[in-house]
């Protein structure tokens, strides 16, 4: 079993050690060969909680800074050999190919499954959501909804049916990324292209995150909003799969990147809807359609 728990630190500065947390199965993995640097270069743990880290036959007591660094860097390697490690080829050296650089794969190197994501320590039932005040989810709620649920109608709708009667040219129309303007055109106007709503619906999606998983209050962004992004992101690389099948008029490919990103999408809204009570609004509808 890939031994990734260990790299899921709780607030009093215990580890979580479960296999089982990271070790279905999941996309394979589109850069493997990071090794050592690839740990090195990611402070994924402060040394407090490094040398907390149950290691198999060994004392973690009686482990160097540089032994304990090891082992982990023989699991994070595990890990992408499962296919939930490090993806330089997809997401960059920094997460910088990513919608939200800032997720829990730019700080845990581990890309976990919507499963596993709702079964993780840091959600209910195992945990409480983050603390965010009433009003600040009701603004957020009143700001970004109504994009929200375009986006999530459009990916059960549009979008499905385009992948579903092999309308190559409409997935293309539907999953546009868009693109910044270099200068104007001949008539003055700017050369930018704009991104597809659905396209755009992600960044909203991640943005009402912000306003219900956390408060003004809080430090850094919460584990909960970064396992909230990581769903978010790989959706989006879902509709690059797709948006790629789409070109080669591979009807297989096209479905299953959908499905995939059907799953992303259902974690999402499953993780945000728990903080959107009635003083909030209406829960959001998750995509029961398939193909």
């Amino acid at each position: 079993d890939v031994f990734c728990g260990a790299m899921l630190p709780f607030a009093k500065l215990t580890v979580v050690a479960s296999a089982g947390l990271y070790g279905a199965t999941s996309p394979p993995a589109r850069g493997r060969a990071m090794g050592q640097s690839a740990f090195s270069r990611r402070a994924l743990l402060p040394l407090p909680l490094l040398l907390a880290l149950p290691v198999p036959g060994v004392h973690a007591a009686e482990m160097t800074e540089m032994e304990v660094r090891d082992a982990l860097t023989k699991k994070l390697n595990a890990a992408t050999e499962a296919g939930k490690g490090i993806d330089v080829d997809r997401r960059g050296k920094f997460n910088e190919k990513a919608l939200f650089s800032e997720d829990f794969y730019f700080k845990y190197g581990l890309r976990p499954t919507p499963a596993e994501v709702l079964q993780s320590p840091f959600l209910p039932p195992l945990a409480d959501l983050p603390f965010s005040p009433v009003q600040r989810r009701y603004t957020g709620y009143q700001k970004y909804a109504p994009r929200v649920v375009a986006g999530v109608e459009a990916y059960a709708g549009e979008l499905r049916e385009a992948v579903a009667e092999g309308q190559w040219g409409a997935v293309a129309s539907l999953l546009e990324k868009g693109s910044k303007g270099r200068g104007s055109n001949t008539k003055g106007e700017g050369t930018g292209k704009p991104a597809a709503p659905l396209r755009a619906s992600c960044r909203a999606f991640g943005l009402f995150a912000n306003t219900v998983l956390q408060s003004e209050n809080d430090g850094g962004t919460t584990t909960a909003n970064l396992l909230a992004r990581h769903l978010i992101n790989e959706l989006y690389f879902s509709m690059d799969d797709m948006a790629e099948a789409a070109a080669a008029a591979d009807q297989a490919a096209a479905k299953a990147a959908w499905a995939r990103g059907k799953d992303y999408l259902n974690g999402y809204l499953n993780i945000v809807n728990q903080p959107i009570t009635s003083k909030v609004g209406d829960r959001f509808g998750t995509v029961s359609a398939s193909l």
